[in-house]
C-alpha cells in the first residue's frame, strides 16, 4: 500500500491534496489535517483512508482493503474492523450530520464524503470561506448524484451567462444552485449574491430585494435603472432562488440585467421558466432510481443517487438504519421509486426509516402525507415538509390550472392529452381550457410529459398525485370525474377490440399496456360502494382481451368473477355474458387446470355465442374447448368438436378459422393414431395460414401456425423423417421465443419436448425443460409448471439421476392426475424405466399397465405401439425376465405401428426385438425383421435409434456373414434399396 501511495504521489496527475469537509488529506506527505491542523492517525488508519479515498463512491472488498493494507501480512477481518471504527472517531463520522464512511452488509466500505481535488502546488486561497464577501446559504454538506450536474451548469454559466434550473418542487433545484455558487465562488471573487425570493409576496418588490442584496438601501420606487447601472460594468454572479410565483417580474428584471450588465452571470430556480431573451434552461431530472428487481444487491443499488441520498440520510438520522444490506435493497429501491427519486421526499422518508423499520415506511407510502410530514426545521419553511411545497406549488395555479389538476389526478399512473380532454373536461371546461392547462402544468413542472414517437404521456408524480387526490376527494367532483375516467377507458378497450382484424386488435392492446393501473383503477372504482356497477361489467368485459393478450390470468379471473356476479343485476345483454364467462375459463384453463368450472364456463359461452349466432365466438371457444378434452384424454368428444368447428368454419367461409379447425382435427387424428390422415389436415392448414399469422393473433394466446408446426414435426418423426422433424420442431420454437408471449411459449415446448425424448437429444430436451418451468413459475401458469416439473423428470432419469427423477415424476403424475389429465405416456414410459433400473420390477410393471389401460379408454393410441415396447422392456430387465410375454408386446407393438404408418416406432420395437432373437440364436429371423425397417429410411442416420438398429446389424452381419446375400450393401450390410 504505502508503494503504491509513494509512486501515486510521484505522479504529476495524481491529486496531492485531496478535500472533504474540515479535512485536507495530503496524499504523498500522508498527513491528514482538519481546518489546518494535524490529525493523529496509526500507519494502518491512514493506508485504509487513502485507500477509500482513491475508490470514492466505490464499494472496496474487505479482502481488497485486507490485502491493500496488511499487503504481506495475514489478519482476520476484526483487525480491519477495529482500524475502521478507529477512522471513523478520528473523522467524527456520525456526528452532527457528518458521514464519510459507509458499511455495505457482507461486501465491504465506501467512502461517500464528497471530495475536491487539488493537483501538483496548491493554489493561494482568496481567504476563509467565511471571509468571502458573498451571501451563499450554508454549503450543502451531503449533496448526493448532482456533482455532474453542477459541473454542467456552471460550464454553461461560463459561456452563457444565464440559466434557469427548473423542475418540480423538491427536486433539489436550491441545493444545486447553492453548490454551483460556491463551485464558482473563487472565479467570481467572492463576488457571489445569492437572493430567496420565497418570503416575497408582491411581485413588485422583487427589484427592491435586489437592490437590498446588493448593498442599496433606502430605495424608494423601482430601483431598476440604478441596478442596471450599479452591475454594468461588474463581474458578478447572482443566484435567484424561487422565481416561480414572482415569475414575471423576476423574469422581467433578469432579461433587462443580462442584456445591460455584460459581466454579469444570472443563475435562477423556478418550477416553469422566465421565456426571457438570453435564458437557457437546465431541466433538472429527479435522482436515479433502481429498477424493480427482485434480485437487487446492496452494491448495485448504491450505484444509484436515491439510494445513496437515502441510505446516508437513514444513516444521519440516528436511528436503527446504519447499512444497507442486499435484504433491505430491494425495499430501499421501492421507496426511492414510489417517490419518484424527489430529493426532498426521499430525505423525509429516510428520516422515517430511521425510526422504524422498511416494511413500515413502504406501507406508509400509500398515505405519502404521513410518511412526509415532518423535516428539518433548519431548512425554509417552504421545504420542511412535502405537504409544504405542493401547498406553495398550488397556491401558485389559476382556477382552471387547480381544477384540471385534480381531475387528472384520478389517472394511475400515465395519460395522453385526449384522455386528459375527456376526464377534466366537462360543462365548466372546455377542450381549450384543458389543453392550455395541462401545458402549462407541464411548464410549471406539475406534470411530467414524455415523448415517443408521435405519442406523448402525461402524469403526476406519486407524491403530487397523492395530493391532488385529497384535493379531488375534497371537491364535490370527485364521483362524475371517476365515472368520466372509467367510461373513456371503455371505450378506448372497444375501439380496440372493434379492430378490423386481430392483428390490429393485438397491436392496439399492446400499445395501451402501460394503461393497465388505469383500467385497474376505474374498475375498482366501478365496483366500489360509491362505483357504477354498469360501467363496471360492460367495462370489464372489454378489458378481457386485454388482460388475456398481457397474460394478466389473476385480474382476468379478479374482474370477470366480479362483474359476473352484477350481470343479472345490471341487466347486461348476453354479448357481454359471453365474453365474461369465455375469457373465464379460459384463464382458470390455463391457470388452474382442467376444472369443472372451466367446462361448465367454456360451455356456457359456446351456447350464448350458438344462440345469439356469432360465429367467430363460437369457433374460438370450439378450439378451447377441443384444447380442454384433449388435456382430460376425452379424445373421442375432442375429435367430435373439431369436426363440428370444421363445417361451422366452412359454411360460413372463414378461411383462417377452417385453417384452425383443421390443425385440431389433425392433432385429433394424430394422437388418435391415424398418421397420414394427420398429415393431411395439417399441411391443409399450413398451406391456408399466412406465413407470420399476421390477422389471427388471437388474443386469448394460441398460437395457430406454431401449434401446426410442431403437430407436423411429431408426424414426421413418427413417418421416419428424424432431421427434419428436429429441425421443424427447432423453428417453430425460435419463432415463438420471438413473439415472447408466456402461454404460447409453454405450448409449444410441451408439445414438442416428446420429439427431442423420442430422438434422445438429452441436451435439447433438458434446456427446453428448464425454459418452461422458469416461464410457468414466472407467469403463475400451474398446469404447465407442473408439466415441467415432470419434463425436469425425464430428463434427470435419461442423466442417470434416477431416484430424484423419479420423485419429480411422481410428484408431477400426481397432481396431473388430479387434475384428470390424459393418460401422459411419455411421463409414465420414463418412470416405469427408471423403476425398472433400480429393481422395482413390480411398481414399474404396474405404471406401464395404468398408462396402456388409461391409452385405451382414452383412445389416444399413437403412443400404444412406445408403450408396448416399454413393457417389453421392463419385462426383459426383470430379474426373471418373461421372454415369451415380451417377445408378444414388441410383436404387438410392430403391428400396431406399422398400421398407423409410424415407421420410427417401429424401427424402435424391431430394434428391441432382434436384439432378444439374436441372444435366442434366431439370427436370420432376427435380420429379416429388422434390415428391411431400416432401409426404409432416408435421413437421421446419426439419430440414436438409428445407430442402434446399424450396430445390430453390423454385429449380425460379424457374427453370421452367411445371412448377407450376394448384392451390394452399404456400410452395415444392407441394401439401401431394399423395401419391407
Amino acid at each position: 500500500m504505502q508503494r503504491a501511495v509513494r509512486e501515486a504521489a510521484g505522479n504529476p496527475a495524481a491529486p496531492e491534496a485531496v478535500s472533504f469537509g474540515p479535512f485536507r488529506l495530503h496524499v504523498g506527505q500522508r498527513r491528514l489535517e482538519k481546518d489546518g491542523n494535524p490529525i493523529q492517525l496509526g500507519g494502518r488508519a491512514l493506508d485504509l483512508l487513502i485507500a477509500l479515498v482513491e475508490r470514492a463512491g466505490m464499494v472496496v472488498s474487505k479482502n481488497d482493503l485486507l490485502a491493500m493494507v496488511w499487503p504481506e501480512v495475514i489478519v482476520d477481518e476484526g483487525s480491519l474492523r477495529v482500524q475502521v471504527a478507529g477512522l471513523r472517531k478520528a473523522l467524527g463520522d456520525g456526528e452532527a450530520g457528518a458521514r464519510y464512511l459507509t458499511t455495505v452488509s457482507g461486501q465491504g466500505y465506501c467512502f461517500v464524503g464528497r471530495l475536491s481535488h487539488s493537483n501538483g502546488q496548491e493554489k493561494s486561497s482568496i481567504g476563509p470561506t467565511s471571509e468571502l464577501p458573498h451571501n451563499l446559504p450554508a454549503r450543502p454538506m451531503r449533496m448526493v448524484g448532482r456533482d455532474p450536474t453542477v459541473r454542467d451548469i456552471s460550464a454553461k454559466l461560463r459561456s452563457d451567462r444565464f440559466v434557469t434550473i427548473v423542475g418540480p418542487g423538491g427536486v433539489g433545484k436550491t441545493t444545486v444552485a447553492v453548490s454551483v455558487g460556491y463551485e464558482l465562488l473563487e472565479e467570481f471573487a467572492g463576488a457571489v449574491r445569492f437572493l430567496d425570493f420565497g418570503a416575497i409576496h408582491d411581485p413588485a418588490l422583487v427589484p427592491n430585494v435586489v437592490a437590498s442584496a446588493l448593498g442599496l438601501l433606502g430605495q424608494s420606487g423601482d430601483p431598476s435603472d440604478i441596478l442596471a447601472n450599479l452591475l454594468r460594468d461588474k463581474r458578478m454572479l447572482l443566484i435567484l432562488d424561487c422565481c416561480e410565483h414572482v415569475i414575471e417580474t423576476s423574469a422581467a428584471l433578469a432579461e433587462r440585467l443580462y442584456a445591460e450588465a455584460p459581466q454579469l452571470h444570472i443563475l435562477a430556480t423556478s418550477r416553469e421558466s422566465m421565456r426571457v431573451e438570453g435564458e437557457h434552461i437546465h431541466r433538472l431530472q429527479p435522482l436515479l432510481s433502481p429498477p424493480n428487481d427482485a434480485g437487487l444487491t446492496a452494491v448495485q443499488a448504491l450505484a444509484f443517487p436515491a439510494v445513496q441520498l437515502f441510505v446516508e440520510r437513514a444513516a444521519a438520522s440516528g436511528g436503527r438504519f446504519v447499512e444497507l444490506s442486499d435484504t433491505d435493497a430491494r425495499l430501499v429501491g421501492e421507496i426511492c421509486r414510489r417517490l419518484d427519486g424527489i430529493a426532498l421526499a426521499i430525505e423525509l422518508a429516510a428520516g422515517r426509516a430511521s425510526a422504524s423499520n422498511l416494511k413500515d415506511t413502504v406501507a406508509l407510502l400509500n398515505d405519502a402525507f404521513k410518511l412526509l410530514g415532518e423535516g428539518e426545521r433548519s431548512v425554509l419553511p417552504r421545504h420542511q415538509t412535502l405537504r409544504a411545497t405542493l401547498d406553495w406549488s398550488y397556491k401558485l395555479l389559476s382556477d382552471p390550472e387547480r381544477m384540471v389538476l385534480r381531475r387528472v389526478s384520478v389517472f394511475a399512473g400515465t395519460f395522453t392529452l385526449e384522455a386528459a380532454r375527456s376526464v377534466a373536461g366537462a360543462e365548466d371546461a372546455d377542450d381549450g381550457q384543458v389543453i392550455a392547462a395541462v401545458a402549462s402544468l407541464v411548464a410549471k413542472s406539475m406534470l411530467a410529459a414524455s415523448t415517443s414517437g408521435t405519442s406523448t404521456r402525461y402524469r403526476l408524480l406519486d407524491t403530487a398525485r397523492a395530493y391532488a387526490l385529497e384535493r379531488l376527494a375534497a371537491s364535490m367532483d370527485a364521483d362524475a370525474t371517476a365515472r368520466r375516467h372509467a367510461c373513456y377507458f371503455l371505450h378506448l378497450l372497444r375501439g380496440i377490440g372493434n379492430g378490423s382484424t386481430a392483428a390490429s386488435e393485438s397491436k392496439g392492446f399492446a400499445a395501451i399496456a402501460d394503461q393497465l393501473g388505469n383500467i385497474r383503477a376505474a374498475l375498482a372504482w366501478c365496483f366500489s360502494e360509491r362505483g357504477d356497477r354498469a360501467t363496471g361489467v360492460a367495462l370489464a368485459a372489454a378489458a378481457m382481451p386485454f388482460f388475456l393478450k398481457l397474460s394478466l390470468f389473476a385480474e382476468c379471473q379478479l374482474w370477470a368473477k366480479r362483474a359476473i356476479e352484477q350481470l343479472e343485476a345490471t341487466n347486461h345483454s348476453l354479448k357481454y355474458d359471453l365474453e365474461l364467462h369465455a375469457a373465464l375459463g379460459l384463464a382458470l384453463l390455463l391457470t388452474k387446470g382442467t376444472t369443472d368450472d372451466v367446462r361448465a364456463f367454456l360451455t356456457r359461452a359456446l351456447r350464448i355465442a350458438e344462440e345469439i349466432g356469432d360465429v367467430p365466438s363460437q369457433l374460438r371457444l370450439t378450439e378451447r374447448l377441443h384444447v380442454f378434452h384433449m388435456r382430460t384424454g376425452n379424445f373421442t368428444d375432442a375429435l367430435a368438436l373439431a369436426r363440428r368447428g370444421e363445417a361451422v368454419a366452412s359454411d360460413h367461409g372463414d378461411r383462417i378459422r377452417l385453417a384452425h379447425m383443421r390443425i385440431a382435427l389433425g392433432v385429433s387424428c394424430h394422437l388418435a393414431g391415424d398418421t397420414p390422415q394427420a398429415r393431411s389436415y395439417v399441411e391443409s392448414a399450413l398451406l391456408q395460414l399466412p406465413g407470420s399469422e399476421p390477422d389471427v393473433d388471437d388474443p386469448l394466446n394460441y398460437d395457430y401456425l406454431c401449434r401446426a408446426r410442431v403437430t407436423l414435426a411429431r408426424i414426421l418423426w413418427l413417418q421416419g423423417y428424424p432431421d427434419q422433424a428436429v429441425d421443424t420442431a427447432r423453428r417453430a420454437i425460435t419463432d415463438t421465443v420471438r413473439i415472447g408471449h408466456p402461454v404460447k411459449l409453454c405450448m409449444a415446448l410441451l408439445w414438442a419436448f416428446s420429439i427431442f425424448v423420442w430422438n434422445s437429444e438429452t441436451e435439447n430436451y433438458e434446456e427446453y425443460a428448464d425454459r418452461l418451468i422458469l416461464e410457468a413459475s414466472k407467469h403463475s401458469l400451474g398446469p404447465y409448471q407442473t408439466i415441467g416439473y415432470g419434463t425436469k423428470g425425464v430428463v434427470l432419469v435419461a442423466q442417470g439421476q434416477v431416484e430424484t427423477g423419479i420423485a419429480l415424476l411422481r410428484g408431477a403424475l400426481e397432481v396431473m392426475h388430479s387434475h384428470r389429465y390424459g393418460s401422459l405416456a411419455d411421463f409414465r414410459i420414463a418412470l416405469a424405466q427408471a423403476l425398472a433400473t433400480i429393481g422395482q420390477e413390480r411398481e414399474a410393471l404396474d405404471t406401464i399397465n395404468l398408462a396402456i389401460a388409461r391409452v385405451g379408454h382414452n383412445k389416444d393410441l399413437f403412443c400404444m405401439p412406445e408403450l408396448l415396447r416399454a413393457k417389453a422392456e421392463v419385462l426383459l430387465s426383470a430379474r426373471s425376465p418373461d421372454l415369451v410375454q415380451a417377445e408378444r408386446c414388441l410383436e404387438e407393438s410392430i403391428d400396431l405401428a406399422r398400421r398407423q404408418s409410424a415407421l420410427a416406432m417401429e424401427l424402435v420395437a424391431a430394434t428391441c426385438l432382434a436384439r432378444l432373437w439374436l441372444r435366442q440364436d434366431r439370427a436370420a429371423q432376427a435380420r429379416q425383421l429388422l434390415a428391411p425397417t431400416y432401409a426404409r429410411f432416408t435421413e437421421g442416420f446419426n439419430s440414436r435409434a438409428l445407430k442402434a438398429a446399424r450396430e445390430l446389424l453390423d454385429e449380425m452381419s460379424a457374427q453370421h456373414p452367411d445371412l448377407v446375400d450376394g448384392r451390394k450393401t452399404g456400410s452395415s450390410g444392407i441394401d439401401p434399396n431394399a423395401s419391407a
